[in-house]
């Protein structure tokens, strides 16, 4: 395809919606180059240098999440895409190069749901998805991707999956450098939150007013560790264990490996499955604090960690594969999934880096 001006807007339009994915700390670590009429797209590692981000594979995840918002908005735009995957075996940060093709399809039935979507923290419903609402999420894995989802509804087994997921917290208020990490990434006001538009906008974490005035207090290291010597992290674990189990269903998506393209095909799945459960009418939060975790013991890098904080996350990942009964695949992302109402706040974002080499 010949470079035209007009192409280049396109694809500088089809950027503005699909920066709407999600990311960890809501990083949004991309940046783009458009030239003769691709898109390059490149991961910025110094976005998220979180103890969750282990070799920057929960970033990757975001890029496929991010890929997926390009292809759902390329297809509303009269396009069809074609996607390399890390073409420079040099560089990591170099995610993919996509192609546009003229294509007969138009009117995409996701796209209305890509500003939409939003992680939504409050206890959710209990109640069964309806067989037509399962299926619609389970279409949202194509075949060939190597990517599947595994589907939870058991009361027993959401509150096994719960207090698993809860572990992250507990970990995450007895560890001093996470705790730090965590509240230096905290906007507690609107402005802030305006001004900065990464990180976690206090209204996001859907904390009654004394809790949200309690974590001003609990940033401090000292006081908190105060606090948990009677206890604290364990209470609140054990309360967003309960929010977690508060749940129609929990999800897991899982490939045959957790290397860079496998978590890429992972967050193109996981957005899909997001996408499509806003259009059902339905709220998702993403649980992946304790697999990320126990991607850096597996390899070793322990040193942040201690020996406490090890086997509560090898146990909570051990109970995670074997309450979805998952066998010779990594669980990558686990959800969970439910009607939630309208959340108190969203994640603002960042306009999109793009330059252009044409």
């Amino acid at each position: 395809m010949v470079y035209n001006k007009e192409m280049e807007e396109i694809i500088k339009k089809i950027l503005e919606v699909a920066v709407y994915a999600p990311s960890g700390e809501n990083a949004q670590p991309w940046k783009f180059v458009i030239k003769s009429n691709q898109l390059s797209v490149f991961n910025i590692p110094e976005r998220d240098q979180s103890l969750y981000n282990h070799e920057q594979k929960g970033s990757y995840v975001a890029h496929g999440a991010l890929i997926e918002n390009i292809a759902v908005a390329a297809s509303q735009e009269g396009y069809q895409i074609k996607i390399s995957l890390f073409p420079d075996d040099n560089n990591s940060d170099y995610v993919a190069v996509i192609g546009f093709e003229k294509s007969a399809q138009k009117n995409e039935p996701l796209y209305p749901y890509i500003r939409k979507r939003t992680t939504n923290r409050k206890p959710y419903k209990d109640t069964p998805l309806t067989n037509e609402q399962l299926q619609e999420l389970k279409d949202a894995c194509k075949e060939g991707e190597g990517v599947d989802i595994f589907f939870v509804q058991e009361k027993e087994k959401k509150e096994i999956l719960g207090e698993a997921g809860s572990v992250n917290e507990r970990v995450m208020f007895t560890n001093k450098f996470i705790h730090n990490f965590f509240f230096n990434h905290v906007n507690w006001t609107k402005e802030e939150e305006e001004k900065k538009r990464v990180g976690f906008y206090i209204k996001t974490l859907e904390l009654p007013l004394p809790a949200q005035k309690a974590m001003k207090i609990f940033r401090h290291w000292p006081i908190m560790n105060v606090f948990n010597k009677i206890g604290l992290a364990k209470g609140i674990a054990k309360g967003n264990a309960k929010t977690y189990a508060s749940s129609s269903a929990m999800i897991a998506v899982a490939a045959n490996t957790d290397n860079p393209k496998d978590c890429v095909a992972v967050g193109r799945v996981m957005q899909r499955l997001w996408l499509t459960a806003t259009k059902l009418g339905l709220s998702v939060q993403p649980l992946t604090g304790v697999l990320f975790f126990m991607k850096k013991i597996a390899d070793g890098e322990i040193k942040e960690f201690s020996q406490e904080h090890i086997k509560l996350i090898t146990d909570a990942y051990k109970n995670i594969n074997m309450t979805f009964g998952v066998q010779n695949k990594t669980i990558i992302v686990m959800m969970r999934i439910g009607e939630g109402g309208e959340p108190t706040a969203k994640a603002l974002r960042l306009e999109p880096i793009i330059s252009s080499e044409n």
